[in-house]
């Protein structure tokens, strides 16, 4: 049954466990990382949001309807930010967790620091 529904779909879009409806496990550091970037900015939000609601607890606009709107909005806000990438947290996850690079891949063949000989007392 798997096979059918891998051939169907392609190799890119196989189902793996744990994966519901539209909702896929991520099958790459960069997709978690984006996903914990996007969970992280909405914790933040939601936070800043408690913190000045203390100010508002006698607002005439203060409504169930109005808090769920302000909370779809924070979701979208929080969702766009983690998109565009905006502060940077998903790139230093990948950075940090990521193998490290072999020195033919980041650049590094052939580039060396000049070994300077040690000095020593006939020298001075």
């Amino acid at each position: 049954m798997t096979s059918s529904i891998t051939s169907s779909m392609g190799i890119t879009d196989a189902l793996l466990p744990g994966d519901i409806g539209d909702q896929r496990k991520p099958h790459s550091l960069q997709q978690a990382a984006e996903q914990f970037e996007n969970q992280f900015l909405r914790q933040m939000i939601k936070e800043m949001r408690q913190a000045t609601e203390a100010l508002a607890k006698d607002s005439p606009f203060d409504s169930k309807q109005q808090t769920m709107w302000r909370d779809f909005y924070d979701d979208q806000l929080s969702a766009d930010l983690a998109a565009t990438h905006s502060n940077g947290l998903a790139e230093m996850i990948v950075k940090q967790l990521s193998p490290p690079a072999s020195p033919s891949e980041s650049g590094q063949v052939g580039r060396s620091l000049p070994i300077e000989p040690k000095k020593t007392d006939k020298d001075r």
